[in-house]
């Protein structure tokens, strides 16, 4: 079912082709107006005198809706954080009263998912595996190669008008779904109303005026500031023991201390692969990771970061930001309303701080993609393309934005002007739980594009997002210099497993005992050339193998 790439990079299909005007979360039938209520069950349905027909039999509309005229049914497997039925969801009833397409929700919990999906694919597959990150990219690279997950560059082309715009629109994003053969196996679930920025500084500007200090602007600037932190009682307990002048969380990439290694001339991340005039460097065996190394040493011996910062979990690091105690001077987060709760305005967001030559650089997050293994068609699915017309509508701008902000009428509400506003939350409610009671939200997929993007009226947390975005922007890093969401072929994926295990448990083993207890300048040349005798510069062949492939699609 491969084609050649050039032949589906064409003129995009009209997004309204098959869709017409929305209501509610998809388009409705032209031949009926919108029900008032949710579609019934199939149970109620037969009770009525309608029969489910097979997938084989039923008629199938290549447009318009309903895409079949006789129910059919296919089997999904999804998982929710929210740990709820998505056959319970307004969003999926309402979808199968306007296609005919009946769902059956083979539902796992997040924490149960893994072991689930093994057994999945090592038994009867379901017709479809559903929803955000449902499946990992070696999953999508593995199955894909193994014929379990069906290639769907020709169903997109044929079927998919919303899918198809949005890849001939954004060839990036067809570039980081197409793998290593030169197929899609998997569509994503992206947003671009994520912001370009994950990780952020915040500093308390209540400690700071009530010390008379400036913002910091350098790194000796900033290890003053947090030493006043240290001595003095600011959150006024009568103690000046139980300030903690900085904290992070070393594990994710919105909360560690990536960025902050820009002060001393170059980047970190967490998997320490970055990009410089299309070479990949590995940051770990750099002379600027090792001047920042020992920084952040002198910030330990100094009392001045948290002792925890490399063992306590994301539930704990927050619970710290939010405590009523406000102990709290400075800290890595994604956002202050995401983290801080009611001590939200204590904090500004601070520039980073300045190297030795005056430059401010930061880490950028270039793709929207959240997940791409996000929706896969599985080689027991009969009449594929059925699926392929259900999931486009999920890509249809409007129905994108609800599942990922609510659903009109439930979150949101539409103008005349064709722009998009919030409705209150009822009281006992939160944002969240809105979405979530009637949509898959976070657990599903689609593309939140600035096409639609730009008609919402912003709530709080994303004018937030939006603020500290433009913030951090003069100083975030080119594009070009941050390693792509590529894919592996099995092959490499082998290989990295074989490798990596051991590199990042030694690199990660010295950065936190370093920075805790000293030592990088005497152990540098040795800890180089272990890495050399765990074959490091293999690791880094095969992500520079990987990354010039990448950059060779069309």
């Amino acid at each position: 079912m491969k084609r050649n790439r050039k032949q589906l990079i064409c003129t995009a299909l009209s997004v309204t082709m098959a869709l017409g005007a929305l209501s509610a979360c998809v388009p409705q039938k032209t031949s009926q107006p919108p029900a008032a209520t949710a579609a019934p069950s199939s149970h109620a349905a037969a009770a009525e005198g309608q029969t489910e027909a097979s997938q084989e039999t039923a008629a199938f509309n290549e447009t318009g809706l309903p895409i079949v005229n006789q129910t059919v049914t296919y089997e999904m497997a999804a998982k929710s954080r929210h740990n709820k039925n998505f056959a319970e969801l307004e969003f999926f009833q309402k979808l199968e009263e306007e296609t005919n397409i009946h769902i059956e929700w083979n539902m796992s919990s997040e924490d149960g998912w893994k072991e689930k999906k093994g057994l999945l694919f090592a038994g009867e597959l379901p017709d479809a595996f559903y929803g955000q990150g449902i499946l990992s990219d070696v999953d999508v690279i593995k199955y894909g190669s193994q014929g379990m997950l069906i290639p769907l560059n020709d169903l997109i082309e044929q079927y998919a008008p919303n899918v198809k715009h949005l890849l001939d629109t954004n060839p990036e994003y067809r570039k980081q779904l197409t793998a290593p053969d030169g197929n899609i196996y998997s569509l994503p679930s992206l947003t671009e109303l994520s912001p370009t920025t994950h990780d952020k500084l915040f500093i308390n500007k209540i400690w700071l005026e009530k010390l008379g200090l400036e913002i910091p602007e350098t790194p000796d600037e900033f290890r003053d500031v947090l030493i006043a932190f240290r001595d003095n009682d600011l959150n006024g307990d009568g103690r000046t023991d139980d300030e903690i002048p900085f904290t992070f969380l070393y594990s994710r990439k919105e909360n560690g201390l990536f960025s902050l290694f820009g002060s001393f001339g170059q980047l970190d991340q967490l998997n320490h692969f970055i990009v410089k005039d299309d070479k990949v460097l590995y940051t770990a065996v750099t002379e600027p990771y090792k001047e920042a190394i020992e920084y952040f040493h002198d910030l330990y011996t100094k009392q001045l970061i948290d002792k925890e910062g490399f063992t306590h979990d994301f539930n704990i690091f927050t619970a710290k930001l939010k405590a009523p105690e406000k102990n709290i001077g400075s800290f890595m987060a994604w956002s202050l309303a995401s983290s801080t709760g009611n001590n939200k305005d204590d904090f500004i967001a601070i520039a980073p701080l300045k190297g030795k030559d005056g430059k401010q650089i930061w880490n950028t997050y270039v793709s929207a993609i959240n997940a791409k293994g996000s929706f896969a068609i599985t080689n027991k699915a009969q009449n594929p393309e059925i699926l392929m017309r259900w999931i486009d509508l999920h890509f249809h701008p409007e129905t994108s934005l609800q599942i990922d902000q609510g659903l009109l009428g439930r979150t949101l509400e539409k103008s005349s002007d064709g722009t998009y506003h919030y409705l209150p939350v009822p009281e006992g409610k939160t944002f969240t739980e809105m979405i979530h009671d009637y949509s898959p939200g976070v657990n599903s997929l689609g593309a939140v594009t600035m096409e639609i993007a730009s008609k919402l009226e912003l709530n709080a947390n994303l004018q937030e997002r939006k603020e500290l975005d433009e913030f951090y922007a003069p100083y975030n890093v080119p594009a070009e210099e941050v390693f792509p969401g590529v894919y592996f072929t099995m092959e490499e994926v082998d290989e990295i497993s074989a490798l990596e295990t051991d590199i990042n448990a030694y690199v990660d083993q010295c950065y936190a005992n370093w920075i805790v207890n000293g030592g990088i300048e005497s152990e540098w040349d040795e800890y180089l050339k272990k890495l050399e005798q765990m074959h490091l510069q293999d690791y880094i062949d095969i992500y520079q193998t990987a990354y010039d492939r990448y950059q060779s699609i069309e």
